[in-house]
Parts: C-alpha cells; sequence; structure tokens
C-alpha cells in the first residue's frame, strides 16, 4: 500500500519539489523577485493607466475592479489611495511618466526572467543586452494581453447586453458575461505565463512543455489570491498589529506569493520535462 502511494505522480511531484528545494535557493530566489515586482507595481499600473488609458477610457474603473477582486481591503484602500494621488501629480508629464512605468516593469520582467531561469536550474548564456531585449518584449506582451481582456470584457458588456435583449434573454446577461470575462481572462493568463516558462529559461523549451507550470500558476494564483483576501479580511488582528501599514505588508505578502506561485509552476515544467524525457533521477 505504502509502495502504491509512494508510485503516485502527484507523490513522486511532491518529493521531486521537496528534494529540489534543498539544492536551489527556492526562498532567496522568490524574495529578489518579489523585491523587484513591488519596486515596479505602481509604475506598471500607472503605465496601464496611461497607456491602455488612451484608448479605453473605462480602463481605470476596470482596473479597480480587479485590484478590488483580488487584493485585501487594507490592500485595495492603500494602493487605490497612492495611485490616486500619484495620477493627479504627474498628469502633466505623461509622456515621461510612461517611459520611466515601461522601464521599472521590464525591470520587474527581467527579475522573473532571471528567477525562472534559476529554477530550472539552467546557466544564464545570453548577453545582457539580450535578456533587456525580451525583458521589453516580455512587458509588451504582458501589456496587449491585459488590453485584449479589457476590449473583451467591454465589448461583451456594452453588445452582450443589446444581443441579449434582442433575443429576449437578458435575465441569463450578467452570469454569461461573468462566466465569458472569467474564462477569457483564465485562457489569455495561461498563454501568457507558457510564454514566460516557454522563452525565459537561457535555452527556450517546446511550446507544449510549459503548459502544465501555466494551467498551475493560473489556478494557483486565483485560489491563493482569494484564500489569502478572506484571510486578511476577516482578521482583525492583522490591521490591529500593522495600522496603517497593514496595507502594504498585506501588498507584500500578495506579491510573494506571486513568486512562488511562479517559480512552483518553473519546478513543475521541469519535472514534466525530465519525466517525459525519462531523466528523471531515482527514486523519482
Amino acid at each position: 500500500m505504502t509502495e502504491r502511494i509512494m508510485n503516485l505522480k502527484l507523490v513522486k511531484l511532491i518529493n521531486f519539489i521537496r528534494e529540489d528545494f534543498e539544492k536551489t535557493d527556492f526562498s532567496g530566489i522568490c524574495t529578489q523577485m518579489s523585491f523587484y515586482l513591488l519596486l515596479a507595481f505602481f509604475p506598471l499600473l500607472l503605465f496601464l493607466i496611461s497607456f491602455i488609458g488612451n484608448f479605453i477610457k473605462p480602463f481605470e474603473t476596470y482596473l479597480y475592479e480587479i485590484l478590488e477582486t483580488f487584493l485585501p481591503e487594507l490592500s485595495y484602500e492603500y494602493v487605490t489611495s497612492l495611485l490616486n494621488s500619484l495620477i493627479s501629480q504627474v498628469s502633466d508629464s505623461q509622456y515621461s511618466l510612461i517611459l520611466l512605468a515601461f522601464f521599472f516593469s521590464s525591470l520587474a520582467t527581467r527579475a522573473v526572467m532571471i528567477g525562472i531561469n534559476q529554477t530550472y536550474g539552467r546557466e544564464e548564456t545570453r548577453s545582457l543586452r539580450e535578456i533587456w531585449l525580451y525583458s521589453f518584449l516580455f512587458t509588451i506582451l504582458f501589456t496587449l494581453a491585459i488590453l485584449l481582456i479589457a476590449v473583451a470584457y467591454i465589448f461583451s458588456a456594452d453588445f452582450g447586453a443589446v444581443i441579449f435583449q434582442k433575443i429576449g434573454l437578458y435575465t441569463y446577461y450578467y452570469p454569461v458575461l461573468s462566466f465569458f470575462a472569467i474564462a477569457f481572462s483564465w485562457i489569455v493568463s495561461t498563454f501568457i505565463f507558457n510564454m514566460i516558462y516557454v522563452m525565459a529559461p537561457a535555452q527556450p523549451l517546446k511550446l507544449k512543455s510549459g503548459f502544465p507550470g501555466a494551467l498551475f500558476a493560473t489556478l494557483g494564483l486565483n485560489i491563493a489570491f482569494r484564500v489569502f483576501t478572506l484571510f486578511i479580511n476577516h482578521s482583525t488582528k492583522y490591521s490591529t498589529l500593522y495600522g496603517s501599514l497593514g496595507g502594504l505588508f498585506a501588498l507584500m505578502v500578495a506579491i510573494y506569493f506571486i513568486c512562488v506561485i511562479l517559480n512552483l509552476g518553473g519546478k513543475i515544467n521541469l519535472y514534466w520535462s525530465l519525466y517525459q524525457n525519462d531523466e528523471l533521477p531515482f527514486p523519482f
């Protein structure tokens, strides 16, 4: 019975990740990534609002709805108040803001690339110029993905209401819209994570090799953030302990969760790649 349990693929995966944790500085990699992501968090949001907001006017409202869904109430209030203050102060230098925000966003993307590369256990062989080029491309890809999700959401909201009203099914409009928005965002998120896992390592992987980790990252982030948000929102001791800094600390923990899940997805891809090529070390 014990031998049968140990031969299960899930148990083998857990053992592989546990053994790999001991060989690599997993927590150090996640901490380094989270530092750069936190550094680029507000510039990235400002970049999205300034750039995409020029094309889609309701985008800022849509972005705030996303933040409200995934962030604890303390963090949401902290982020939105700081964003509103920054937007009002830098409205006169919009183009320089976009460039600065894009640069910091690329810094975060570069940190993610380095972290994923270390997760795969690959030595970096690319030049600094190539790394920065990939960082810019990933930032643009991420921005286009957010733009695509926003366009799809707003398009379905405006035209979907008209169509459902025409065919006499307006009662089902909001459930269908919610399902469409969630499904589409999950598909796009999985695609983005897959591209990161495939292209971030120094030796790019096959396109299908990044899918297991991408699916895990999409599901893991959605589940982890909702559980974390429920915990913080219903924990009075947290706000009592940290006071006015509670929102910032909760945001830092949330960003660290992102890095942990991203790197776990990389470990899953590494295991899957070794498993397919029969290169798993004994006893995996």
